[in-house]
């Protein structure tokens, strides 16, 4: 699509913060469809040099092209694909057509998703198993307290993280479509997903099975997904609080489950709990080293 064509950005293409623009269109080929799209003809995703903390949102008809813009900082863009938090963004990125892209910003953050070559790999691998503990745990726990359905939401997403897992392993970025990602595998996995969604067994029965599966695929998985993580730690000669790791700009994403890799880590010998008295504190306090 020439310049003169991207009259639908209202000028914002010539801000000095614009780096590139990319337009999804609700007649393309994409295998996963924008919600985006939801009676709208075209996504136009504005990429900025910075933002605010979630993407600006405008709509406009231009004769009778109905179109929704979205501007959005590189960082946010960035996170997206690190976090799979925001899959409207990731479904851009990846199906949409790039329409202005001067410095190629676009042209390499697709690229790099599309090869999914280490570091990005290991560093989703690590999220992903750190959310996958987390809701499994909660799972655990609401399951004890007798909240049947909390329980079964858990470990639902416990499963989504694991198949976003199961795909990063298998040498593919997980796409928004994970699951039909996951059923090309032929994983067992979806098979655990088909039992826990469709099986005859009470919830209850359905959510132990799962639990179960999920400890076992804890333990098989936590070395190899945890390996940028373990990496991290031996950056430096001595130990780490917690405070000192939340403090690292890498681990930003995980702050809630990072407790729970700790720990885990720790109960499997992976990594050695140090505990020394603090003044500060005025207690013990644990930290952390290979």
């Amino acid at each position: 699509m020439e310049l003169s064509n991207l009259t639908l950005l209202n000028g914002d293409i010539f801000d000095e913060n614009a780096l590139g623009a990319i337009a999804l269109d609700s007649q393309g080929k994409a295998p996963f469809q924008s919600a985006l799209l939801y009676e709208f003809d075209r996504v136009v995703m504005l990429l900025r040099e910075d933002g605010e903390e979630n993407p600006l949102v405008g709509s406009m008809i231009t004769g009778e092209l109905r179109t929704q813009t979205l501007r959005v900082g590189l960082s946010m863009l960035k996170r997206s694909i690190i976090t799979g938090d925001n899959n409207e963004l990731i479904t851009c990125l990846l199906e949409g057509e790039i329409i202005w892209d001067p410095q190629e910003v676009l042209e390499q953050l697709r690229a790099d998703v599309n090869s999914f070559e280490q570091p990005l790999r290991e560093r989703i691998l690590f999220i992903e198993f750190a959310r996958f503990l987390h809701m499994y745990v909660k799972s655990k726990r609401y399951l004890q307290a007798g909240c049947i359905m909390d329980s079964y939401n858990c470990i639902l997403m416990a499963l989504y993280h694991w198949a976003r897992m199961e795909v990063g392993e298998a040498g593919h970025y997980p796409t928004p479509a994970v699951w039909e990602q996951v059923k090309s595998l032929n994983n067992s996995v979806y098979k655990l997903y088909e039992e826990l969604t469709i099986s005859g067994e009470t919830m209850d029965q359905r959510i132990q099975l799962v639990q179960l599966a999920c400890e076992f695929s804890l333990v098989s998985k936590m070395g190899d997904c945890c390996k940028w993580f373990l990496d991290l730690l031996k950056e430096r000669k001595g130990s780490w609080s917690i405070e000192e790791l939340l403090e690292l700009s890498e681990l930003k994403y995980v702050e809630a489950e990072l407790p729970f890799v700790l720990r885990k880590l720790a109960s499997r010998s992976l990594i050695r709990e140090i505990v020394s008295w603090s003044d500060a504190g005025g207690g013990y306090q644990v930290r952390y080293t290979l």
